[in-house]
């Protein structure tokens, strides 16, 4: 498998093969459609019009998203929608003033892979909601529930119109190293979930939130391929960059 390059637009959706560098972009497979409301703090990231990623609404000003998906792009060039079921809906849309990336973030091995952006003005309206940051624990084997537009099968040439929630297991830090042994890094700002096989988050979910107990505790941010077995999704502990979030919030 070859290096992941980070290029626009090239890092605007996941690339499916990589080896010496984890896979860039990510990744619903086996998922349902639902409607907004019930993922309100769900919003989506657009560079002239055009999808790119997913994000989560922390403060009615700030979203939480992956540094892949922003980072060496001016900030100007985004666009944020909330309150959107559909990829052409309207929705509540704002402009962005500014991206943050944390010093730590490592463009090959996507360590600390989170950006905050902050708004122009607020998003607020109808189905647009904040969700909180995460204190919680959990162990392997328990649901965590991942939502965005990306594709519904791996090497599918769209992303999915209407977005998309599925219910995936978290797995154990050791498994996860375990499966990913000389394929990737797995740093100690990420996780792993996934039900092999079945179900996953795929290319176009980058940046989207991962909810335990209702609260924001990962962000979708790379993997191998879409729920294939041995090949759990990778996502971004929020924990684990949450001092980095609370600072970026009140500059």
């Amino acid at each position: 498998m070859q290096t992941v390059f980070v290029v626009l637009p090239l890092l605007l959706l996941r690339v499916i093969s990589g080896k010496a560098a984890n896979d860039a972009g990510a990744r619903i497979v086996g998922g349902s459609p639902v409607d907004i409301s019930t993922v309100p703090y769900l919003i989506n990231l657009r560079i002239g019009g055009t999808f790119i990623c997913g994000g989560s609404l922390v403060t009615s000003s700030h979203v939480v998203t992956a540094a892949h998906c922003v980072k060496g792009i001016s900030a100007t060039r985004f666009e944020v929608v909330g309150g959107a079921t559909l990829l052409t809906d309207a929705g509540v849309r704002r402009s962005v003033a500014k991206v943050f990336t944390p010093k730590a973030y490592n463009t090959q091995t996507l360590h600390s892979d989170v950006a905050v952006l902050k708004l122009k003005s607020p998003l607020e309206g109808r189905n647009i909601a904040t969700i909180n940051l995460c204190n919680s624990n959990w162990k392997a084997g328990e649901l965590i529930k991942v939502s965005g537009w990306g594709q519904v099968t791996e090497g599918s040439k769209a992303v999915s119109q209407h977005v998309r929630s599925v219910d995936v297991a978290l797995i154990s830090r050791q498994n996860c190293i375990n499966q990913y042994k000389f394929r990737g890094t797995i740093s100690n700002t990420m996780f792993c979930a996934s039900i092999p096989g079945v179900k996953d988050s795929c290319d176009g979910d980058s940046g989207g939130p991962a909810v335990y107990q209702g609260q924001l505790c990962g962000i979708v941010s790379w993997g191998i391929g879409c729920a294939r077995r041995n090949s759990p999704g990778v996502y971004t502990s929020v924990k684990t960059v949450k001092s980095f979030i609370d600072k970026a919030i009140t500059l």
